[in-house]
């Protein structure tokens, strides 16, 4: 296990065990059609949470802003593991609903976690005090606040659009990658290089630019053209990736947390690891 200087698997680990009362609460109210007006409230909990169990920063910001409304989705849906169309369509209505009071709450999240090359931006920003004033007096929701940014960050693309990447490349990479490897570490891998490879990350863009990110993709792509990480030639190349991405200190954590998303889809359609 190769870590970061000031981030490793413990930090991940311990941060994702105390969002699990957020996850279990946004189910719950899901499951009541309760969720309308809660989300920014769960959204937020779960960043302080996140940030209050471990030492090592921002670990789960974009995962926590796509699983939230899965998690109420889920509930939303029923008892029975529902399948993948039904739980998008119940994920967009709620992300629809929001309210202002909810995009508040979702933008501080954000402020608190302070994702890595956020810095300052022209509109909306978080660490304005003008931005909230102005999310209340037009009563914005998530679509609206997220909207100036499609393009710009990968979670907000998703949000606003209806997961696409969770559901349209990650989640089909899953289970086609699960078929092919018979192994879940691969396929959780594979469907990982998949999204790389046909989006920008727009995390490793904040932190490194563009011409970075481009070279990751293209990286990405080799793995996959050669078989992915099941065959040695794949292993191989996925092993230089991992150099670059170390050497030039980019991570591709929006792409990672579409995977985080994508899992916990397949978890509740019953995948038990």
């Amino acid at each position: 296990m190769r870590s970061f200087r000031e981030i490793d698997l413990f930090n991940f680990l311990a941060s994702a065990a105390a969002l699990y009362p957020y996850f279990h609460e946004a189910t719950r109210l899901g499951m009541l059609g309760r969720i309308k007006g809660s989300l920014g409230r769960l959204i937020l909990g779960g960043c302080r949470a996140s940030l209050d169990s471990q030492r090592g920063g921002n670990t789960h910001l974009g995962a926590i802003l796509l699983m939230i409304p899965l998690a109420a989705a889920a509930g939303s849906a029923g008892l029975e593991p529902p399948i993948a169309g039904r739980l998008r369509k119940e994920a967009v209505k709620i992300v629809k609903e929001t309210d202002w009071r909810d995009a508040s709450l979702v933008l501080e999240a954000i402020r608190i976690t302070s994702p890595g090359g956020l810095g300052r931006v022209p509109f909306l920003d978080v660490n304005n005090p003008s931005t909230y004033r102005l999310v209340k007096r037009r009563g914005a929701g998530l679509i609206e606040v997220f909207e100036p940014y499609l393009g710009r960050d990968l979670i907000a693309d998703e949000l606003v659009r209806g997961f696409p990447t969770v559901f349209g490349i990650c989640l089909r990479g899953l289970w086609r990658w699960e078929k092919v490897t018979g192994r879940l570490e691969s396929a959780f891998v594979n469907a990982l290089l998949e999204v790389i490879s046909k989006k920008v990350d727009t995390h490793v863009v904040r932190r490194k630019g563009l011409q970075v990110a481009r070279i990751v993709q293209g990286l990405a792509s080799d793995v996959l053209s050669e078989g992915g990480v099941q065959d040695a030639s794949g292993l191989r190349l996925l092993s230089e990736l991992d150099d670059y991405l170390r050497r030039v200190d980019a991570r591709p954590g929006s792409s990672a947390d579409i995977l985080a998303a994508a899992i916990g889809v397949r978890m509740l359609e019953g995948l038990r690891p």
